[in-house]
């Protein structure tokens, strides 16, 4: 019993010496931070500078939307007639002024050769009635003639020329009806839906043709609701679609619905654009708004801003030759291709720390490599 006790204190005894010599390891790793080597320390942190530029800044929101066709006409029937002829199908290009679709006229027809008959009767009847109503006037004045057989003859000539009226105005409509036989497409575009075919009978009112114009299209899009406020009309626009890949069209704010869209709270913005060859009409368009063009606006290199407690810093230099930064405290704007907009707190031309910036505190010691074109 004696002997395994002996052997237990001795390996309480190493086991203690262990943990006071990790205690003391930790205590030192603890202690240690590479921010405080670099900032901390007094080290010298080698950096390159580059000076503040200034260039136009343009200020841009991105959407994608859809392209649809500002005239989709749905052609209908003017009158109630067969169908004896269909001259195109859907997806056929068609040009405006060209007859889509032929209506039976036999009845319009003889409606206007009626009405024609009947005028040519009555110019006749009105000629024989002028000259009777002449004659009778001028046996009127020699007291030959009683006036009530001039008064008939005039009634029956004013009768005459009223009917004759009635006949040409006939003769209007059954010209106008014959004139709507034959449908054709009110622009140049393309037929989207045929909804008759030979043989059938159309009602007033009747749906023939659906056409879509593939020249006059419009881009409608959306944008968040939080960016109203820097959309106005006239700002411009740059297009592309997917349906023609690389090219580009340039366009305008034409119009802004007044209301947001009831699902997903966007405003949405519309331009009307005339089709560059290919695109087509509920494509896909991706936009470029320019809200705002800022010229000789201050801009440096997207690596020389960096987080600070006191918010987005750079770190200037008084010269090239200095060995001593100062953090000064700015308003970031735009980034574009590696560079960002400084808003506030550069001037142009300051030397400030692009390699490097993210070691450094306010007051820190430099060594310049290199400076920056």
């Amino acid at each position: 019993m004696t002997k395994q006790l002996v052997l237990g204190r001795g390996h309480l005894s190493r086991l203690l010496v262990f943990v006071l010599l990790l205690a003391s390891c930790g205590g030192k790793e603890q202690g240690a931070s590479p921010g405080a080597d670099l900032r901390d320390s007094g080290r010298t942190v080698t950096v390159t500078l580059a000076a503040a530029g200034t260039k136009e800044v343009r200020d841009e929101l991105f959407s994608v939307g859809r392209i649809v066709s500002r005239n989709t006409p749905v052609l209908a029937a003017e009158i109630g007639a067969r169908v004896v002829e269909v001259l195109v199908e859907e997806g056929q290009a068609v040009r405006l002024g060209q007859v889509l679709i032929r209506l039976d006229t036999t009845v319009f027809e003889l409606a206007r050769r009626e009405a024609q008959a009947e005028i040519q009767r009555l110019t006749v009847s009105i000629a024989n009635e002028e000259r009777r109503v002449s004659r009778y006037r001028d046996l009127k004045t020699k007291e030959m003639m009683p006036q009530e057989r001039l008064d008939d003859a005039e009634a029956k000539l004013a009768v005459d020329r009223a009917s004759l009226v009635a006949a040409e105005a006939r003769l209007a409509i059954a010209n106008d009806r014959l004139s709507k036989a034959e449908l054709a497409s009110p622009v140049d575009g393309v037929v989207e839906r045929r909804h008759v075919s030979v043989g059938g009978y159309v009602q007033v009112s009747g749906a023939l043709f659906t056409v879509t114009d593939t020249v006059n299209l419009r881009a409608e899009l959306p944008f968040p609701e939080t960016v109203g406020h820097r959309v106005r009309i006239g700002q411009s626009l740059y297009l592309e679609s997917p349906i023609a890949p690389g090219f580009v069209v340039d366009a305008s704010v034409d119009l802004i619905r007044p209301q947001l869209g009831l699902m997903n709270r966007s405003l949405v913005v519309i331009a009307d654009i005339v089709n560059p060859g290919s695109w087509r009409p509920e494509a896909t368009v991706e936009a470029i708004l320019v809200a705002e063009v800022r010229p000789d606006t201050i801009v440096v290199p997207v690596s020389s801003v960096v987080k600070r407690p006191a918010g987005d810093v750079v770190y200037l230099v008084d010269s090239p030759a200095s060995t001593q930064v100062r953090q000064v405290v700015v308003k970031p704007g735009v980034r574009m291709n590696g560079s960002i907009e400084i808003r506030e707190g550069l001037s142009p031309g300051d030397l400030i720390v692009v390699e490097g910036a993210h070691f450094l505190s306010d007051g820190a010691q430099v060594q310049v490599r290199e400076q920056a074109p």
